[in-house]
Parts: C-alpha cells; sequence; structure tokens
C-alpha cells in the first residue's frame, strides 16, 4: 500500500532551532547585462557555474569565431570554439539553450561559444549578424550544469589537451521538444538520446548508487534514470490519471512531468533511502529504483520541485523538497509530509535553492530563490521573502550561481533570461541575460 501524506497546518519552520538566525532581508545589484545576438534565437533555458580553472600558462578568455567565408566548414568553427573554450579565464559560465536549438556557453557579450546549433546544417554566412541558421530545429526546453565528479566520473579524459584541467570546462546536459537528450563533456558533443517525448523536466540524480545518472521527465509523463553513456538504468511510465485530484479541471489530466528531483529520507530506524520525486498535474509521484512507492495529491496543479533543506539543520544525509503550484503556493515535502511553506501574488515557474552559507556566512535553512509568471524573482527564508528582484520583462529562465568573486569577497549571483524590449534587429527579438549579485 502507497504511502499517504500528511499535509500540516501549521509551518514547521517556525519552530525550528537554527544554528543562526535566518536572513530577514537581502539587496540587489546588478553587475551587468549580456545582450545575446538575435540569429542564435531567444533563450528559453539557462544554468550557470562558478568560476573555472585556468592553465598554469595563462589561459586566454574564450570568444566567438564566425566562418570567415562561404566557404568555411561550420563544424570546423564550433570545433575551434570548443577548443578555445577549454581555455577559459576564471569567471562565470551561463549555459542557453534557444528556440532554434543553439546551445552555448556565455561570460561576456564577446565571450560566447557556441558548442551545438541544431540539427540543420544551413548557414548563412553572407550576414556578419548571423550565427548559424537554425531555422526547423527542435527547441531547448531544459538545460542543467552538471558537478563534474557526478557527470564526468567514468569518462576519459583523453580528448582535453595534456594543458587543459579536467574540469575547465562543465558537463552539460540538455533536453528538446523532439525529446532529445544530448551531453557535453569537456566541451564536446559526448553523447544523444532520443525519449518517446519533448523533454520538460531535468534534473542530476544524486543517489550515490547510480552515478553519472540524470533524471528525464518528458511530456508523455515518463520517468527515466538515464546515464550520460545513454544507459538506461529504469524508466517509469507514470499513471496517475485513475488518481486525478479536482485541480485537474473536468476529468482532463495532463500526463506531462512539470519537476523532478531526487531527495534522500530516512525512515524511522534512521534508514536512509533515495527517492526521485516527479510532479505530473496536482501531484507528486514518488518513485524508488523505478517503482511508484506513494502517489502525493496537491490542491493545485504542480509547476516546479527543487531539493534542499528548507526548514531545518537535518542530519547530513537528509534532503527536503519545495514543490509550488500554480497558485503562488509553497509547501515543504519532507518524509512525505506536506506544509505550508509560503504564498505569492503570482503562479510559480522556476524554483532554486542557495545554501544560507553562500549570502550570510553562517548554517541555516537553505534560501529559495522562486520565479513566477509575473516580472518578479522572489528569495526566501524560512517562509518569509528576504528580497524581489523586479525584472523588465517576464524572466523565460532563472538560475543561481552560489559563489563568485566580488570585490573583497565572493557573492551569490542571480542570472535572469529575458526578451529584449528593443531588439537591434528589425523584428527580430533577442535575449538579455542580467547577471546580479546578491548581498546581505
Amino acid at each position: 500500500m502507497s504511502k499517504r501524506a500528511r499535509v500540516s497546518d501549521v509551518p514547521t519552520y517556525e519552530n525550528c532551532k537554527h544554528h543562526t538566525e535566518p536572513l530577514v532581508s537581502c539587496r540587489f545589484v546588478e553587475k551587468r547585462v549580456i545582450k545575446l545576438p538575435p540569429t542564435i534565437g531567444r533563450v528559453g533555458a539557462i544554468a550557470a557555474c562558478s568560476a573555472v580553472q585556468t592553465n598554469s600558462d595563462g589561459a586566454l578568455g574564450v570568444s566567438f569565431t564566425e566562418p570567415k567565408t562561404p566557404t568555411d566548414d561550420a563544424s570546423n568553427t564550433l570545433e575551434d570554439n570548443a577548443q578555445r573554450l577549454r581555455h577559459a579565464v576564471q569567471d562565470p559560465l551561463i549555459a542557453i539553450g534557444t528556440d532554434t536549438g543553439c546551445i552555448a556557453l556565455v561570460r561576456t557579450e564577446d565571450t560566447i561559444s557556441v558548442l551545438d546549433h541544431g540539427s540543420s546544417n544551413n548557414s548563412d554566412n553572407s550576414n556578419r549578424n548571423t550565427i548559424v541558421s537554425n531555422s526547423g530545429t527542435a527547441a531547448i526546453q531544459r538545460i542543467l550544469i552538471a558537478n563534474n565528479k557526478t557527470a564526468s566520473a567514468d569518462t576519459p579524459n583523453t580528448m582535453a589537451p595534456p594543458s587543459t584541467p579536467t574540469n575547465a570546462v562543465p558537463d552539460m546536459v540538455a533536453g528538446d521538444a523532439n525529446g532529445q537528450v544530448t551531453v557535453f563533456t569537456l566541451g564536446r558533443l559526448f553523447s544523444r538520446t532520443t525519449f518517446s517525448a519533448p523533454v520538460c523536466a531535468l534534473a542530476v540524480d544524486t543517489n550515490p548508487h547510480t552515478p553519472s545518472s540524470y533524471l528525464v521527465g518528458d511530456m508523455g509523463g515518463s520517468v527515466t534514470s538515464y546515464h550520460h553513456t545513454q544507459e538506461v538504468r529504469w524508466r517509469m511510465q507514470l499513471d496517475a490519471s485513475s488518481h486525478a485530484s479536482e485541480a485537474d479541471g473536468l476529468g482532463i489530466y495532463d500526463p506531462q512531468v512539470t519537476g523532478i528531483c531526487a531527495v534522500e529520507w530516512a525512515d524511522d530506524a534512521g534508514t536512509p533511502t533515495y527517492y526521485v520525486l516527479a510532479a505530473t498535474g496536482a501531484q507528486i509521484q514518488v518513485l524508488c529504483h523505478g517503482s511508484l512507492v506513494s502517489s502525493i495529491p496537491l490542491r493545485a496543479r504542480c509547476t516546479a520541485l527543487c531539493a534542499g533543506t528548507f526548514t531545518t539543520l537535518l542530519e547530513q544525509r537528509s534532503t527536503q523538497a519545495i514543490v509550488g503550484d500554480e497558485t503562488g503556493s509553497l509547501y515543504i515535502l519532507d518524509r512525505f509530509a506536506l506544509t505550508p511553506y509560503a504564498h505569492l501574488a503570482y503562479p510559480v515557474a522556476r524554483i532554486s535553492a542557495l545554501p544560507h552559507h553562500a549570502l550570510s556566512g553562517s548554517a541555516g535553512p537553505d534560501i529559495v530563490v522562486c520565479s513566477t509568471l509575473s516580472n518578479f524573482v522572489y528569495l526566501l527564508c524560512a517562509g518569509k521573502i528576504i528580497g524581489t528582484y523586479a525584472t523588465d520583462a517576464w524572466p523565460t529562465d532563472v538560475a543561481v550561481i552560489e559563489a563568485v568573486p566580488h570585490g573583497s569577497k565572493h557573492c551569490p549571483v542571480l542570472v535572469v533570461a529575458e526578451a529584449d524590449a528593443e531588439p537591434v534587429v528589425a523584428r527580430q527579438s533577442c535575449s538579455l541575460l542580467k547577471v546580479v549579485y546578491i548581498e546581505e
């Protein structure tokens, strides 16, 4: 029999004891705005990571190289960009995926390296503003940057030059509207696998017993534990239509996986067990080793999931999850129990977790970074809003970096992707990346 969720009406964080008091406020300092070329398309997904290592011989920065003549081989240009990326200087990296199928790494307007231009080989080199023509390719819907120790632990390093550190370029995973999952290792295309439906959720599988694996959720309701070498560890087809709640509407069930993450919960005896949480409609499906353990009903359609520690400083090997829905409500899911966390004025779009010490320098509950279907991005700690960042347009995606050099200290960084209100090229919209420092 599946386990039944318990819903508490009293937020547990009010009674938690922290090593320090949770943060009550923060401020945002906009560092730079990166305007992307309109020819790569509109950004639909982003991920970001902190500084990469440099070479001992003094590496050069990465700048994008266009084909110089119509006879230039575009693939050679892309290979050259990937090679130059391996010599990146110490700087934050932003991975982007666009509606034209373009996947690139960005640091500044002058340092954009395209790793994949999509499945189309057509290119228009007559216009210097044209990078690669991607007409007819699938939009990138999700992208993530994986920890190199997780993603490349069993990947041979023969692809990298001897002087290049193996973690100079982070591993990346992208999922598109054609159902393809593409893995990049050391700045090169490593594998590409096609699933049965468009990819709509991606996460790193944190289970140490399944290293180098990712969790893939698609619009057909399938959840797959997928090794980056194209091995499928397990796959589960979710069928929750028979458990649809009133929030699913007039008997219409949407099977797509709207959020996915991995957690570790201890049982009453203290034995840790790894679970995968997948959001479908107004439910959270709890999986273990590819089998359904529990279906937890919600009051509204779930739109985002994120793992972390959001209430109390739990044992080292224990995690929780934040659940966001289309009404703006946020809940904590911990060991099959749902607890109200906060309520926002707008539907939840994306959720990320930021360690408390990254902003305050002390231990405490993780900070929730939440974008909404509005021009507001919220930061919350212990169920309270501690900061609100207003964008010029609704953000298409949001990413957070734990620590980036800022003067004499390190600060977390918020990266926001949004549409440019004043495109350079007429009738060609382009995207902006806003890099914003978060300070206590």
